[in-house]
Protein backbone atom coordinates (compact mmCIF):
# COMPACT_ATOMS: atom_id res chain seq x y z
CA UNK A 1 0.00 0.00 0.00
CA UNK A 2 1.65 3.52 -0.85
CA UNK A 3 0.64 6.19 1.51
CA UNK A 4 1.02 9.66 0.17
CA UNK A 5 2.29 11.95 2.42
CA UNK A 6 1.81 15.56 2.42
CA UNK A 7 4.95 18.20 3.71
CA UNK A 8 3.52 20.90 6.13
CA UNK A 9 4.55 24.45 4.91
CA UNK A 10 7.79 25.46 7.11
CA UNK A 11 5.29 27.45 9.04
CA UNK A 12 2.69 25.14 9.83
CA UNK A 13 4.84 22.49 11.36
CA UNK A 14 3.31 20.73 14.26
CA UNK A 15 5.57 17.61 16.23
CA UNK A 16 2.76 14.87 15.46
CA UNK A 17 1.12 14.78 11.59
CA UNK A 18 -2.08 12.90 10.98
CA UNK A 19 -2.69 10.03 9.48
CA UNK A 20 -6.18 10.17 7.09
CA UNK A 21 -8.44 7.74 4.89
CA UNK A 22 -10.96 8.63 2.75
CA UNK A 23 -14.12 6.60 2.84
CA UNK A 24 -16.73 5.71 -0.11
CA UNK A 25 -20.19 3.77 0.04
CA UNK A 26 -19.52 0.53 -2.34
CA UNK A 27 -15.33 0.72 -2.19
CA UNK A 28 -14.39 1.05 1.43
CA UNK A 29 -11.23 2.47 2.92
CA UNK A 30 -9.06 4.44 0.10
CA UNK A 31 -6.07 7.00 -0.39
CA UNK A 32 -4.44 6.55 3.07
CA UNK A 33 -2.17 9.66 3.17
CA UNK A 34 -0.39 11.36 5.80
CA UNK A 35 -1.01 15.37 5.71
CA UNK A 36 0.05 18.10 8.48
CA UNK A 37 -1.90 18.62 11.71
CA UNK A 38 -4.76 20.43 10.95
CA UNK A 39 -9.00 20.92 11.71
CA UNK A 40 -11.02 17.91 11.03
CA UNK A 41 -13.94 17.78 8.77
CA UNK A 42 -16.97 15.60 9.62
CA UNK A 43 -20.60 15.81 7.85
CA UNK A 44 -23.14 17.77 10.21
CA UNK A 45 -25.79 15.15 10.00
CA UNK A 46 -23.23 12.17 11.19
CA UNK A 47 -24.66 9.64 13.37
CA UNK A 48 -22.01 10.01 16.12
CA UNK A 49 -22.96 13.76 16.50
CA UNK A 50 -26.89 13.33 16.22
CA UNK A 51 -26.72 10.65 18.77
CA UNK A 52 -24.57 12.89 21.01
CA UNK A 53 -27.03 15.79 20.85
CA UNK A 54 -30.34 13.88 21.24
CA UNK A 55 -29.23 12.01 24.33
CA UNK A 56 -28.49 15.64 26.07
CA UNK A 57 -31.71 17.03 24.54
CA UNK A 58 -33.55 13.94 26.00
CA UNK A 59 -32.18 15.04 29.34
CA UNK A 60 -34.35 17.78 30.88
CA UNK A 61 -33.75 19.75 34.31
CA UNK A 62 -36.87 21.36 36.01
CA UNK A 63 -37.20 23.68 39.16
CA UNK A 64 -39.82 21.65 41.72
CA UNK A 65 -42.78 23.71 44.01
CA UNK A 66 -40.35 23.20 47.04
CA UNK A 67 -37.31 24.94 44.59
CA UNK A 68 -35.25 21.62 44.08
CA UNK A 69 -34.09 20.73 40.47
CA UNK A 70 -34.97 17.50 39.21
CA UNK A 71 -33.77 15.61 36.07
CA UNK A 72 -36.48 13.76 34.17
CA UNK A 73 -35.80 10.46 33.12
CA UNK A 74 -32.01 10.97 33.73
CA UNK A 75 -31.41 7.11 34.51
CA UNK A 76 -33.04 6.20 31.09
CA UNK A 77 -30.78 8.58 29.33
CA UNK A 78 -27.94 7.14 31.06
CA UNK A 79 -28.48 3.78 29.72
CA UNK A 80 -28.66 4.33 26.68
CA UNK A 81 -25.56 6.19 26.56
Amino acid sequence: MDIKVVQAEAGRLKQKPVFAMDFESGKGWLNPRIEPYGNLSIDPAAMGLHYGQEIFEGLKGYRGKDGGLYLFRAKENFKRM
